[in-house]
């Protein structure tokens, strides 16, 4: 999108922030977009307010929204250009999710990474590890049942949300 589209009732700020005039044409299409992939933070008269944010992206993945229809649909109905940083920050939320999974097997519950340097993060983050009870393999590391909720918790806050 080049310039200022009159019809479009997004402004995508550089803090994943996004306003939306309510008196817009595309109102309803947008806001059917938004509810996808962002938080409503505010909804006064006249113009509204989403985020994005890591965790909003997470769930539009869980929900099977890709990293390009998120962009994708700031693009369509933002009156402004997306702020580059955004659209980079959006993929690399995106691209996060679903590299660690937690799964149930003949072992026990497990959790498991797509890759060793993951892996090792897990194995090495102060707040992971003492929940990691033992290494099954270089990506696999079995865990107490009890502590399911709060192993979920603690990936999340180191940026890699248990698929």
């Amino acid at each position: 999108m080049i310039g200022y589209q009159t019809d479009n009732p997004l402004i995508v700020q550089g803090d994943h922030t996004i306003l939306v005039e309510v008196a817009s044409p595309r109102y309803a299409e947008a806001r059917d977009q938004l509810v996808r992939f962002a938080e409503l933070v505010k909804a006064p008269e006249h113009v509204h307010t989403y985020r994005v944010t890591p965790l909003s992206v997470w769930n539009a993945c869980a929900a099977g929204v890709s990293a390009a229809e998120i962009v994708g649909a700031l693009q369509e109905f933002s009156k402004y250009p997306v702020p580059e940083h955004v659209a980079v920050e959006i993929r690399d939320f995106a691209s996060r999710y679903g590299r660690i999974k937690l799964l149930r097997d003949e072992r026990g519950l497990i959790v498991t990474a797509t890759d060793l340097p993951l892996a090792e993060e897990m194995a090495h983050n102060k707040h992971v590890a003492p929940l990691l009870r033992e290494r099954l393999s270089a990506l696999e590391f079995l865990i107490d049942p009890i502590s399911r909720g709060e192993i979920k918790q603690k990936l999340v806050k180191i940026g890699f949300p248990a698929e």
